[in-house]
Formats: C-alpha cells, structure tokens, sequence
C-alpha cells in the first residue's frame, strides 16, 4: 500500500512529482511546461514584492504591509525549489517506509500503519482547508472591497499603470493564481514533513506491538525490536537531515511575519484589512505549530521505548535477550529531536519561545512608533 497518497497527489499538483503514466515524450513535455508556469507565478509574485521593498518602500507601514507577504512567497518558492532537488530523496525514504525492517507484517501491523496514514491525510485536509479559508477570504474579499479603488492584493512594483479595468483584472488574476499556487507549496510540503514524522511514530506503535510478542521466538525477535529501534533513528535524522534548511526558515519567516502581522493589526481600522491581517497571523501560527507539535509528538514517543518494553514479557526471557533489551533502553535515553539546522529543535518549547521573540520584536516596534 502506498502512503502519503493525498499529499502526493499534491506535490504532482505543484509539478514536483511527475506520475508515472505521464513518463511517455509529449506527456512529460506537458508536465514540465506545467511545472515552469506554476514556479515562474510564484517567483513573479516574489520578486514584484521585492522590488517594491527596494524601490518604492520608504516608510514603516510600507514596510511592514509589504515584508510578511514577500518574505512568504520566498520561502514558498524555496520549498518548491527544495521539493524539486530532492524528489530522489522522496523516493528512497518511501521505499524504506516500504522496506524491512519497517513494512507492516501482519494484518495488526498493517493495520496500524493505515490508521495512521489516514490521520496524516486528516491533518493535512484540515491544514489545507485552514489556509485555502485563508486564501478565498483575501482574493475575494480584497476584490470586492478594491476593485474600484484598483488596490493590488500585493504591494509590488509594476513597469507600467494598471488603472484600466483590463489590465488591473489581468495583475490581479496573476496575484490570484500566485496566492492558490502559494497555498498549494506550503499544504504540500509541510504536509510530506509532518506526513513523515506521523510515520516515524507509527514505526514506535508498530515496535510496541511487535516487543510485546517477542515471546514467540526469543532471541531473533529481540535483535529484530533493536534493529528496528536502531533503523527508526536513522530514518528520523535522514528526514531531519532533507527538511532541517527549510525549518529553519519556516520559524524565521513564521517569526518576521507575527511580528509586522502584529504591527500591521494595531496600525489597521476595523475594515476587511483587519479581518485578513488576523486571519494571516493565524495561518502563520498554524504553520509554525504543524511542525513543532509532530516534532514534540514523535519526540515524546521515542522516550515511550522503555516503557513499550516493560510492557513486554520480558520476565520470561533469557539473560541473553535482557542484555539486548538493557542495551536498547539505554540508546533510548537519548530521544530523537528534529532540529533547523542543528539551532533550534522542532518541539513545543521552541514554539512558546517563538512567540515570546515575536511580541518583544512587536512591542520594540510599537515603542519606536
């Protein structure tokens, strides 16, 4: 059974992963035609909002409208760059997902595999969801509020006027479709993150299962438990190792945002502007929490080891498979920690220290106004 369904279908979307019924010439053409229109939208969107931050950009409101919004598209287009260097990658962590040690033996084992998989195509649905309310609510609502008054959904810097009714549709369509495109990297990517640490603690719900039947065949069910244990560390830092350069950008990005969001909310009046500020502040906490409670969860379940053993017969065992389940309490001590590289580790903690960073940040702000 293939995992991760819905988020690569996803990651196709954003032309990162070409199926494989479109390997054949003119398909694989269209695909990559695809792919280059959906990154040129979103390096466009960037780089107008850039130019706007060194050209036009000339006092602090400016600023802070402008920056959260650019710096997001930044790293939007930095995950799907990301995303594309490492589809080879992607592929070898899913056939270990695939592989012994750690394919489901047993309709129990696979069973708790799938409830699993089908809680990372939950999460990601109500995460998508979060971000697509998002995303309609300021494309729609923006339109109605700014169509007269030909406001862009962005700040960016144009060459050219778009008073006109035709070429203002024209720009705004390009700010639609970079939003959609946006929301669609983040869902995709974040989504294959958390998709795969949901795996890591599955792989633990799957030793427990499997330590608390090693009475079958004692010994080689033993060495089988720690070299599974041992594995499921060296996958966890395999992810780690692919995703720890974006993480450390998303709680930059997340950190930059809630601090000018903030700003932008005490500076806004109570119109539309408001409302979509605030719901941007949440989807910036919301991104950020996505990463830091999955990587707190499977922390807190790799500690679990040694009770899983406990709940085990071990009584039962000889010395020999004791030794080899001491050894395994021992390496257990230490819990697996996801880290922005190797600077701030992916749990709650750091979540909580974020937000203090982001309103100390604000309330300078506020004191210099």
């Amino acid at each position: 059974m293939q995992v991760l369904r819905l988020i690569f279908k996803l990651i196709t979307l954003c032309g990162c992963w070409r199926p494989a019924s479109w390997d054949p010439t003119p398909w694989r053409y269209i695909y990559n035609m695809y792919a280059m229109f959906f990154y040129s939208i979103l390096q466009l969107a960037f780089f107008g909002g850039a130019l706007d931050l060194a050209l036009t950009v000339d006092n602090r409101n400016d600023l802070s409208e402008n920056l959260y919004k650019t710096m997001a598209f930044g790293v939007d287009c930095y995950k799907l760059a990301t995303m594309l260097a490492m589809r080879e990658n992607i592929g070898i962590l899913m056939d270990i997902l695939e592989s012994e040690p750690f394919a489901p033996v047993g309709d129990e084992e696979l069973e708790i595999r799938t409830k699993f998989d089908k809680s990372a195509e939950k999460i990601v649905k109500v995460y998508m969801t979060a971000l697509v309310v998002w995303s309609v609510w300021t494309v729609l609502g923006t339109l109605l509020m700014n169509f007269t008054s030909r406001k862009l959904l962005y700040r960016v810097w144009l060459p050219f006027e778009y008073t006109s009714a035709t070429i203002y549709s024209l720009v705004y369509l390009h700010h639609a479709l970079a939003t959609l495109f946006c929301v669609t990297a983040a869902v995709a990517y974040d989504g294959l993150f958390a998709g795969l640490l949901v795996h890591i603690y599955s792989q633990f719900e799957i030793l427990r299962y499997r330590l608390r039947n090693v009475h079958r065949s004692e010994i080689n069910s033993v060495k089988h438990c720690t070299h599974h244990h041992d594995q499921i560390y060296k996958f966890a830092y395999m992810v780690n190792d692919e995703f720890k350069t974006v993480t450390f950008l998303q709680f930059f990005k997340s950190t930059v945002v809630l601090c000018f969001s903030l700003y932008q909310l005490t500076m806004s009046e109570l119109d539309s502007s408001l409302a979509d500020v605030g719901l941007y502040v949440c989807c910036t906490l919301l991104q950020v929490f996505y990463y830091c409670w999955f990587g707190n969860e499977v922390k807190l379940k790799s500690l679990e080891v040694p009770d899983m053993i406990f709940e085990s017969e071990w009584t039962s065992l000889s010395n020999k498979a004791k030794k080899i389940l001491l050894m395994m309490m021992r390496r257990a001590t230490e819990p697996i920690e996801l880290s922005s590289l190797y600077i701030l580790t992916v749990n709650l903690e750091t979540f909580k220290a974020m937000l203090k960073m982001s309103y100390s940040v604000f309330s300078l702000l506020r004191q210099k106004h």
